[in-house]
């Protein structure tokens, strides 16, 4: 069993190093759509092909799915106290996330 210290170390490295991936990626993906309506702007060059990527987006959903993760931990440790009730939120967050990971994978893949 991983102690809670070091569960929170490793959680807050997660959501450290998904951060600053996640916001070049929003910005891509916002920049992208933009020049899309916007033809006249050039930012980036091909927006269609960059914003329909699928590595990207499938990138995007797995870097997400990390920083939810280690954010749902992080959260979870520094607001409840109680040890139970702690561990079923967290199981609970987790759960969630991770079945809205598999919806959006499948989506993703099935198109």
């Amino acid at each position: 069993m991983i102690k809670r210290a070091m569960l929170m170390r490793l959680s807050l490295l997660i959501v450290e190093l998904t951060s600053l991936p996640l916001i070049v990626l929003a910005s891509i993906y916002m920049l992208s759509g933009y020049q899309l309506l916007n033809p006249e702007v050039r930012i980036i060059p091909e927006p269609r092909r960059i914003h329909t990527d699928r590595f990207l987006r499938i990138l995007t959903i797995f870097l997400a799915y990390l920083h939810a993760f280690g954010g749902a931990i992080i959260v979870a440790e520094r607001r409840l106290r109680k040890e139970t009730l702690r561990k079923i939120i967290e199981a609970a967050m987790i759960t969630a996330i991770t079945v809205l990971l598999i919806a959006l994978l499948i989506i993703e893949l099935a198109l």
